[in-house]
């Protein structure tokens, strides 16, 4: 399966209050000298750390030191064979790598100022003869700009300004939303679930980006069912994400849809907190997921086991509910992969997973007048049983993706999202869930009305991310 994330942020936070670095094969020619002392960073902790670091010894004196430090850690990389967890091959059928080297970024990612838009990765057309697009609203955060203007989920931007969207101008209007590059906006929105428009004006404010991004209690026949979409394994907000668990319970239900078709990593500390909240006692003190790094790694030797904690204290479930897609990813795989590992069932609904199933160190540090957020491949993740063979992706057990499931029900375009979070009227994923958990036949939900959009073969590299541990 072809992965489409760019970029992964990280799975171990650590402080970076190393020495300096010497030089490695350091030439005298070729970069400026800031380049030089950057590319002696990333060799070395290549060459103390990457998990594939055998063969970075055997090919590192071949390494190109005369490129652009931004270009060096891909060149490099591009070199090795035994590396091929690293990455994916993307749709053009190029190379792209998880490890990453960059300017490192100085603001949290508590609070921003922006729109409190996150968009879908795959633009939708809107008219194919005059090549018009639009982008589809993945995320509106609570409280944001968008969330006060009654921006929703699955509602399709069809024209900024007075401007449609065309080839020419895509990307930068993707950006001016997605970066929040301007100060502020107008939309012209189609709402797929009634096919209505909406015109809405947004001006660029700090907001939260809380991943609690949704929590609800739905009740079918007497049966009340928790419905929780957490979109990034953070650990700023996990009394949030606890909190919202403690109000599903409290409002009776006694089962559980956790969606995280969004979700592309964070902390798996934040992992561990959330399937302890949602396991019975009986589960305490067992294995969640084993991080295991290159034993010859001379900086990080530490082989750890991530346990249980705190068991039964909230919902004790006895089976969980799994909404997952293309991008789920790192820590949400990694929940999925545990449990099962502890024998606990999960019914996963929606399509193949991302598959990543490694992770970073990640320092941060100031090499001449340049901060710089550095993070390799340093080790792998397995579960209890030591199934760590999920490099291309966990198969779901409902794919939605294919017709060829105990239902029938198939959205080409699937996880391009169609409606609002908590609608099952209308998102297939959400309906096929709550179908299988109470036995229920499934109603088609409307995505394939003459309201619902068609997505183009165009795709927008996006950000993604692993687990962080703190």
């Amino acid at each position: 399966m072809i992965k489409r994330v760019l970029y992964i942020l990280v799975l171990l936070a650590v402080a970076c209050t190393q020495p300096g670095y010497p030089d490695i094969d350091n030439p005298q020619q070729g970069g400026s000298a800031n380049d030089r002392k950057i590319i002696d960073y990333i060799d070395q902790r290549l060459s103390q750390e990457y998990y594939w670091l055998d063969e970075v010894e055997e090919k590192q004196s071949r390494f190109n030191r005369n490129l652009k430090w931004e270009n060096y850690l891909d060149a490099s990389l591009a070199m090795l064979s035994t590396n091929s967890d690293d990455g994916y091959i993307n749709s053009k059928g190029q190379r792209v790598f998880y490890s990453y080297i960059r300017k490192s970024n100085s603001t949290t990612r508590a609070t921003v100022a922006g729109f409190g838009i996150g968009l879908h990765y795959t633009i939708a057309v809107i008219d194919s003869e005059n090549q018009h697009y639009g982008f589809v609203v993945e995320k509106v955060y609570p409280d944001s700009p968008a969330a006060r203007a009654g921006v929703l989920r699955g509602d399709v931007i069809t024209m900024i300004g007075n401007s449609y969207i065309n080839p020419s101008n895509y990307a930068t209007r993707f950006n001016s939303i997605e970066q929040n590059t301007a100060s502020s906006l107008e939309l012209k929105l189609r709402r797929q679930s009634d096919n209505t428009t909406h015109d809405v004006e947004l001006t660029k404010t700090s907001y939260s980006e809380t991943p609690v991004i949704y929590s609800d209690v739905i009740e079918v026949d007497n049966k009340k069912i928790g419905y929780l979409a957490y979109t990034s394994f953070v650990g700023e907000y996990d009394e949030e994400l606890l909190n919202a668990i403690r109000e599903i319970k409290a409002q009776g239900a006694t089962d559980l849809i956790l969606d995280l078709r969004c979700n592309s990593g964070g902390s798996v500390l934040s992992a561990v907190k959330l399937c302890s909240a949602l396991l019975p006692i009986d589960y305490e003190g067992r294995v969640l997921c084993h991080l295991e790094r290159n034993k010859r790694n001379t900086v990080v030797q530490k082989q750890a086991d991530y346990l249980i904690e705190n068991s039964g204290q909230i919902l004790s479930l006895e089976r969980l509910y799994v909404i997952c897609s293309d991008y789920t990813a790192s820590a949400s795989e990694l929940v999925v992969i545990g449990l099962r590992g502890m024998d606990f069932p999960v019914m996963l609904i929606g399509s193949q997973t991302e598959g990543k199933n490694c992770g970073m160190d990640v320092t941060t540090r100031t090499i001449s007048n340049t901060t710089v957020e550095f993070a390799p491949i340093t080790f792998m993740c397995f579960n209890a049983k030591g199934n760590g063979d999920w490099g291309e992706g966990i198969v779901p057990d409902i794919d939605l993706t294919s017709e060829d499931n105990e239902y029938g029900v198939c959205d080409k375009n699937y996880p391009l999202p169609r409606t609002t979070w908590g609608d099952y009227q209308h998102d297939i994923a959400l309906a096929t869930a709550l179908a299988k958990l109470t036995g229920k036949s499934l109603t088609a939900p409307a995505t394939r009305s003459g309201a619902a959009i068609e997505a183009s073969d165009i795709v927008i590299p996006r950000e993604a991310e692993g687990i962080r541990v703190y």
